[in-house]
């Protein structure tokens, strides 16, 4: 029975590691660091990209980076931690398939 248990926890294990490992295949992963300002109404004031770690990407790319990193950063609004008057800073990694991402390179 051992056995068993042990071998069932061996395979499961192996699944968790090729399922972390599987988005790098078929994805990129970027950086952007983002700031979150809260107004004294505890409303977005402002939010402001800071840096986008991509050196590969032309100015299409770039701009759907930014346009979905000012999305995301404005949804982690809704935690309660950022109902307070202030300015945040928060670190986003996108994942973008690498077809996708090459397409916004073809698009003009």
């Amino acid at each position: 029975m051992k056995n068993n248990v042990s071998i069932l926890f061996f395979f499961l294990f192996c699944n968790i590691l090729l399922a972390q490992y599987s988005y790098k295949k078929d994805s990129l992963q970027i950086k952007v660091y983002t700031e979150l300002y809260v107004s004294n109404d505890i409303k977005i004031d402002s939010i402001k990209i800071l840096k986008i770690f991509c050196d590969y990407c032309n100015e299409q790319q770039i701009k759907h980076i930014e346009k979905e990193s000012f999305y995301r950063t404005k949804m982690e609004f809704r935690y309660p931690e950022y109902h307070k008057t202030g300015k945040y800073k928060l670190t986003l990694f996108l994942r973008i398939s690498k077809n996708n991402f090459s397409d916004l390179k073809n698009d003009k």
